[in-house]
């Protein structure tokens, strides 16, 4: 990949054989972007980009905090070098193939965990709904009517009857309790470098928590490449190569064992690919 800094604000992006920012959008790691006429618009906390395909392989980055998507989009990062690792694994290689544009997005721990404790047990679309709702509600304004991400600060005036009313439904009195433990000194940051069985521990002690939401913000908000979060996607990926199992900590613990390091990129590849298969995507 060829990144070619143009100005203070925009980016070149060339030569992007292991970066599709579709694929990467929607492979379920992000929750706040929008597709219009080829363009992404993507934001994070008070931070805003947009891509722009010009043709295959290129993109135009543009963002008054370049390096901050420069970062979030894990450019720094060789995927060929992953790639060619994971390929040993035959029946990897279609999903490779595939989903070769996927990678993992380093995004702000709090909304991470704020995200997906309200995507438990939902769909794309409503989740999108509700952290817009959030978001407008309870953020701070930022560039061409958008807004940020609320603060902690922010985060903790929100009632439960405010987040039943965005659409959060079960879920609202978790968040509000995590919250509550957050500003009493839960520290999420600290969890990066924690030895990723320990962080896992320490965040299935938040409400709204369990093993599935734990693996993802381990993975998509604080680094930890270790984890393979399992649900129904990769529950039929797993009973496709490894044979018939219904228990997901064992499923998880024979995939962790299986790709090591490269669990959390080969989780995605897999994610991406059989959900698209499924659903009868093009391409295919």
């Amino acid at each position: 990949m060829k990144l070619t800094k143009l100005n203070d604000c925009e980016m070149l992006i060339e030569e992007a054989d292991t970066f599709d920012v579709k694929q990467t959008l929607e492979s379920g790691q992000l929750f706040r972007f929008e597709e219009k006429n080829n363009e992404f618009l993507v934001q994070s906390l008070d931070k805003v980009a947009k891509i722009c395909r010009l043709s295959d392989k290129k993109y135009l980055l543009s963002s008054k905090n370049l390096n901050y998507f420069v970062n979030f989009f894990d450019f720094s990062t060789n995927y060929d070098i992953i790639i060619t690792r994971l390929e040993k694994f035959e029946y990897l290689k279609e999903a490779l193939k595939f989903s070769r544009g996927v990678r993992i997005l380093k995004q702000a721990p709090l909304e991470t965990l704020i995200c997906f404790i309200i995507s438990a047990n939902n769909n794309i679309k409503r989740i999108k709904k509700s952290v817009a709702y959030i978001c407008e509600h309870f953020g701070s304004p930022v560039e061409d009517g958008l807004f940020a991400f609320p603060t902690l600060q922010q985060l903790s005036l929100i009632t439960e009857d405010d987040f039943v009313k965005a659409g959060i439904g079960y879920r609202a009195p978790y968040l509000v309790k995590t919250i509550q433990m957050l500003c009493d000194g839960f520290d999420l940051d600290c969890l990066k470098n924690m030895p990723t069985n320990q962080a896992r521990e320490k965040l299935l002690t938040l409400a709204g928590v369990g093993p599935k939401v734990a693996d993802c913000i381990l993975l998509f908000g604080l680094g930890h490449k270790q984890v393979f979060p399992v649900d129904t996607w990769i529950a039929k990926v797993y009973n496709d190569f490894f044979g018939a199992e219904t228990n997901r900590t064992k499923m998880n613990r024979k995939l962790i064992e299986t790709f090591g390091d490269d669990s959390g990129i080969a989780q995605q590849y897999l994610f991406y690919f059989k959900r698209e298969k499924e659903n009868g995507r093009k391409n295919l």
